[in-house]
């Protein structure tokens, strides 16, 4: 879908904000209040009335009429001024109560809504030291189970404005009990922002339920600015970074240079590429202009962690308690700077204390799940994990966490199905990549292990022992050319990025090579080279001077015959007669890898190569 903000003038869509800020206000949708207000402020310049029929002004009900069509200058009545005020406050039983009466749609609306309200209340009051989502699930909640018939009823007779349409969608996915139901919350949803596109609430529930691309494209959208939005959001949570960029790009050019949600979408896009320093740049800048916001600070924590700049992260800790330390995002940085200082059972404790302000806070979970495997609670991180999955099925963090836990169980088989779920989200991630591969090699099965290797060199190896990985199936199989191929490899991108230096993969390599050139290619100059190398190592540097002993005597034995020799900046060629399995340069970066397909699941075999390809 190709962006149509550019078609609209920023005046219209300023006034088309100012008037579903008023909308929303009346129904208590704090949350879509708030991203149109941040959204408005973005937007410099004074609201001008669009014309009906000219793109966004077919949608425009105007300052003076509601979304309903009931003209909003009037006085409100007193029982709806009431139950407001109830609702405000967070007594949602009273509100439900003093609106059951109001048979117009605005009144119903904060009724039904009141309800829905009230019911997530009570659920997660007695539940809060449940930590379990299956059990949390609100499929069976009796109260929106009735509620959704109540609405069912009055969507067949046509009786739901585009608020109350979206309200139906959120239950029917709350209480869905499989995916018929979830599909006809997405219909849904989609009536809910056709007809009335400046509902944001709308447009992000309909984003967390889409699967994938395929799914993306099938939707019917109304052709208006905020499908962007949707659009970019959806992309990025997809990790379509590429797909989302340009949309914000057309965003900025309408208009929204300056929008808060932009620039942390950005970031995150940034952070899903694991491109984190720009993601930081972002997120720090944002800071420097709202320095009270804690929304997406738990991201940047995440970050300051992998990059290890625990300076940052125990500023950025202290600073949030003194905001609001009751809050999820709060919680969960203090849980990851507890994390950084190896006190994993503070940092459980705080990622617990998360859970209890939201049980559906995902990242919550996944970390949880991560501090578990750290002290090696492999039953407690397999319950965080599968919790994660249960609340969002794209976060392959968790998929890949799941795949590590029975990794650590010494169950192969299991670790098969849930990394190809991760690699499945990220099929061009070397980490997942690597994961099958390590996988693969577990449950002896070379030929596969190998093609995921070379995969991993093609999408670029972060952590630079994919060379390594594949010198040693070769070396298993005895295959000492291909063997030396891969560890020469490994040795170029060694001296050339400093990858892996000082683990012992680079003096394994060293000294293979040094022993394949002095007894199998008879490379006197190449053996000598690479023994020179062991001997800047003690773990080889007696193997090294072995070597050079060795190719002393070769030499003093042929006497004065001339040796051929090499550059010093050697690199040994593929020899000739080596054809690549799969007929195609699997080294390349250029290479274009398709996501392996999922067929496996745990107990089940698994024998088919095909699902590499």
């Amino acid at each position: 879908m190709a962006p149509i903000c550019n078609k609209f003038k920023p005046k219209h869509m300023k006034y088309e904000i100012l008037c579903a800020i008023k909308s929303c206000q009346l129904r208590g949708l704090l949350q879509t209040v708030k991203w149109l207000a941040e959204l408005s402020v973005s937007l410099k310049c004074d609201p001008e009335t669009p014309q009906r029929g000219d793109g966004c002004g077919k949608f425009v009900i105007g300052f003076d009429v509601d979304a309903d069509g009931q003209h909003t200058n009037q006085k409100p009545s007193d029982n709806f001024t009431l139950a407001k005020s109830y609702f405000d406050l967070g007594e949602y039983d009273r509100c439900a109560h003093f609106l059951s009466q109001d048979t117009s749609k605005l009144g119903y609306f904060l009724h039904v809504y009141s309800r829905y309200l009230s019911a997530l209340k009570t659920k997660q009051v007695s539940q809060i030291d449940n930590h379990n989502i299956a059990e949390r699930s609100l499929s069976k909640n009796e109260d929106l189970r009735t509620l959704r018939v109540e609405l069912c009823k009055k969507h067949k007779n046509k009786e739901l404005d585009s608020f109350a349409l979206y309200l139906y969608g959120i239950v029917l996915k709350k209480t869905s009990d499989g995916a018929a139901q979830q599909n006809e919350a997405v219909n849904i949803l989609c009536q809910s922002v056709r007809e009335y596109p400046m509902n944001w609430s709308a447009w992000y529930e309909l984003s967390t339920v889409v699967a994938d691309q395929a799914m993306l494209a099938t939707l019917h959208l109304p052709k208006h600015w905020m499908r962007d939005f949707f659009l970019a959001l959806t992309n990025v949570d997809l990790i379509n970074t590429d797909d989302a960029i340009p949309i914000y790009n057309e965003l900025k050019l309408a208009g929204f240079a300056e929008s808060t949600h932009i620039k942390t979408q950005e970031a995150m896009a940034h952070h899903n590429k694991r491109e984190f320093d720009e993601a930081i740049t972002i997120l720090e800048d944002i800071r420097k202009d709202d320095p009270f916001r804690i929304e997406h600070m738990d991201i940047l924590s995440n970050m300051y962690y992998v990059k290890g700049r625990r300076a940052e992260l125990a500023h950025l800790a202290h600073h949030c308690t003194q905001v609001d330390k009751y809050r999820v995002e709060t919680c969960c940085i203090i849980g990851n700077y507890y994390s950084i200082r190896s006190n994993h059972n503070k940092s459980v404790m705080y990622f617990q204390r998360a859970l209890k302000l939201d049980p559906h806070y995902l990242g919550a979970w996944t970390l949880m799940g991560h501090e578990y495997t750290e002290v090696k609670n492999t039953s407690a991180a397999i319950q965080a994990y599968r919790n994660a999955v249960d609340l969002n099925r794209r976060d392959y963090r968790a998929w890949y966490g799941l795949g590590q836990t029975y990794e650590l169980l010494k169950m192969p088989s299991y670790s098969l199905y849930y990394y190809k779920q991760a690699h499945r989200l990220r099929p061009f991630d070397s980490r997942m990549l690597m994961a099958l591969g390590d996988t693969y090699e577990a449950l002896q099965r070379p030929e596969e292990a190998k093609m995921c290797f070379r995969k991993t060199v093609a999408v670029g190896d972060i952590e630079g022992m994919a060379h390594v990985r594949l010198a040693k199936l070769y070396k298993t199989e005895d295959k000492k050319d291909w063997a030396a191929h891969y560890y020469d490899r490994f040795v170029q991108q060694l001296e050339e990025h400093g990858i892996v230096e000082g683990t012992s993969a680079h003096t394994e390599a060293y000294l293979y090579l040094a022993n394949y050139h002095l007894k199998t290619s008879k490379n006197l100059d190449a053996a000598t080279h690479y023994a020179h190398k062991c001997r800047e190592y003690p773990e080889v540097r007696e193997d090294g001077m072995a070597v050079l002993r060795q190719v002393s005597q070769i030499r003093a034995c042929a006497g004065s015959r001339k040796e051929e020799r090499l550059p010093v900046n050697f690199t040994q060629p593929t020899p000739s007669h080596l054809q690549d399995s799969v007929g195609m340069d699997t080294d390349s970066p250029s290479a274009n890898f398709a996501p392996m397909k999922l067929t496996f699941s745990p107990g089940q075999a698994d024998s088919d190569t095909s699902n590499l390809m």
